[in-house]
This record gives C-alpha cells, sequence and structure tokens, in this order.
C-alpha cells in the first residue's frame, strides 16, 4: 500500500499511541471504533477470524508485536478510507494516558 507523508506520519502518531498505551489493547480497539469499522470486517481484511482480534483487544493474547499492529492499522486505514474516514478523525483523546519512565 502506498501512503502519502501525511497519512504516514498519521499513522505513526496512532501507532505511538497504542505501543506507549499503559492498555494498548485497548487503545487497538479504541482506533478501530473511532474509524467505525467492525470488529468481523478487520478480521476479514487481515485474514483473521474475529475470535482472535477479539482476544487481542481484550488482552487474553499476549502482545503481538509491532508487525501485527502495523498490520492492524494498516487494514483500519484501508477499510476506513473506502468507508470515506481519514487517520486525523482517529488521533484526538488516546484512551489510556502513556507514562515514559525516564532514569
Amino acid at each position: 500500500m502506498s501512503t502519502n507523508i501525511s497519512t504516514s506520519d498519521d499513522l505513526t502518531w496512532i501507532a505511538g499511541s497504542v505501543v506507549l498505551s499503559d492498555n494498548p489493547p485497548q487503545q487497538l480497539k479504541y482506533c478501530r471504533k473511532k474509524f467505525g469499522i467492525k470488529q468481523a470486517d478487520l478480521a476479514r481484511h487481515m485474514s483473521l477470524t474475529p475470535s482472535v482480534l477479539s482476544d487481542y483487544e481484550k488482552g487474553r493474547r499476549p502482545s503481538p508485536g509491532v508487525k501485527f499492529i502495523k498490520r492492524y492499522l494498516l487494514a483500519l486505514y484501508e477499510l476506513a478510507k473506502s468507508n470515506g474516514k481519514s487517520p486525523e478523525e482517529v488521533m484526538p483523546t488516546p484512551v489510556a494516558s502513556v507514562h515514559i519512565n525516564q532514569p
């Protein structure tokens, strides 16, 4: 998938909000809902079962890793774009706060 710089930056910001969140699974679900994408539709687009996606979004499976998060967000973007939404509509107000502990 080819994205422009703005979209790439937006998706990077969203990915960062997921990875740095106190509750990444909840943040994934928040992003999906903000994009207006149904879990079953996203699972189908990612070639997953809805139950696997649900397990990740509820934290019942171990962290899926960066590759999965990238795949998840790109699939969200593609589905949302076909529905007329943009990453800018998802970016405000993360569902969980981010705390970075520095020595």
